[in-house]
């Protein structure tokens, strides 16, 4: 019996006229970035191609385009709630851009970590690359956070990655079956590449406040659906002072805050999901808000849109992705779902 073959999707501006190109790609990648034409260029002579495979707990995703400018505003942050890193091989081609406030650059061979839940702006040249994008959880998981968004590799662990992505990226053919080996191989590699730079740059007292949220975080979202999620119940299941756990969550706003956070996460992805047909109040309910009132208000307050907002523009986009089955669109279409739905 032959094995399956893993999800893959190809992207190519090349099946639709020119005047159809920048806006496909546009479309494509609308899930991650907002993307731009520079300055003086013609949307007309944009070429685009792209290669996505879903490995299970990781997206391999291979491009190359002319010029264009990338973005992921506070606002798109905000908006999409999407929690993965990049890492990002230049095969070819430059990637400049403003990373929380300092500016990067990425040369032909640099291996960068994005961080999605950062803002970035960045410029790029005709460029070729491979990116694999990561669940936050499953590289948290295997080592403590530490500020990493625009980090770019110099010494011998970016070779070994960049060699890895290569061949990766060459394997004619990936099985179902063996796609989450390859993925937790492919996990610890990157986490033992990126050891080292979060050892030179971050202090250990950072690294275990770092680790620490992410414990806080893996607590909280297993018990999201208990009314009784308090921060002396949290304190206790992993053994943190009043004082410590404050601390720890004071940059998301304190522990009440990041609780908020995290429910109104779960409900946003559920609300996006076509293939829940609850309804919102049961959904709220089910995730600790007591109050309709004030899970639409706090709902508004971080999406920027009520949640009848945000199901209603998944129905339009279930509608329109149903009317349009143009073999051109069909590989936008698989790029948006698996990025909303890696790692959940």
């Amino acid at each position: 019996m032959t094995s399956e073959t893993v999800p893959s999707s190809v992207l190519d501006t090349g099946l639709v006229g020119p005047h159809e190109r920048f806006s496909l790609w546009r479309e494509a990648l609308a899930p991650t970035h907002e993307v731009l034409p520079p300055e003086d260029s013609e949307p007309g002579n944009f070429h685009g191609w792209a290669r996505t495979r879903h490995l299970g707990q990781a997206l391999l995703l291979e491009s190359r385009a002319t010029p264009q400018r990338l973005v992921r505003s506070p606002r798109s942050v905000r908006a999409d709630q999407l929690d993965h890193y990049i890492i990002r091989f230049q095969k070819s081609g430059r990637w400049i851009g403003d990373v929380g406030g300092r500016t990067v650059a990425a040369e032909p061979g640099s291996v960068m970590v994005l961080d999605m839940a950062r803002p970035t702006d960045a410029l790029t040249t005709e460029i070729e690359n491979i990116n694999l994008m990561l669940p936050r959880d499953a590289l948290d998981d295997l080592l403590p956070p530490f500020a990493m968004h625009g980090l770019v590799l110099q010494t011998a662990t970016a070779a070994l990655l960049r060699s890895h992505l290569i061949e990766l990226a060459a394997l004619p053919r990936l099985q179902t079956s063996d796609a989450q080996l390859i993925a937790n191989a492919t996990l610890s590699l990157v986490a033992a590449c990126l050891a080292p730079a979060r050892d030179a740059g971050e202090h250990a007292r950072a690294i275990l406040e770092m680790a620490m949220i992410g414990e806080v975080r893996r607590y909280i979202d297993h018990h999201l659906h208990e009314p009784d999620l308090t921060p002396q119940r949290i304190g206790q299941a992993l053994g943190l002072s009043r004082s410590t756990l404050y601390a720890v969550c004071k940059p998301m706003g304190g522990v009440a805050a990041f609780i908020q956070k995290r429910r109104l996460r779960f409900v946003h992805a559920i609300l996006t999901d076509p293939r829940d047909r609850r309804r919102i109040a049961e959904i709220a309910e089910q995730y600790g808000f007591a109050s309709a009132a004030h899970f639409s208000r706090a709902f508004r307050e971080a999406y920027g849109y009520s949640p009848r907002e945000a199901r209603e523009a998944r129905n339009a986009e279930v509608a329109r992705l149903l009317r349009d089955d143009e073999a051109a669109h069909a590989g936008a279409a698989a790029y948006a779902a698996w990025v909303r739905r890696l790692g959940g």
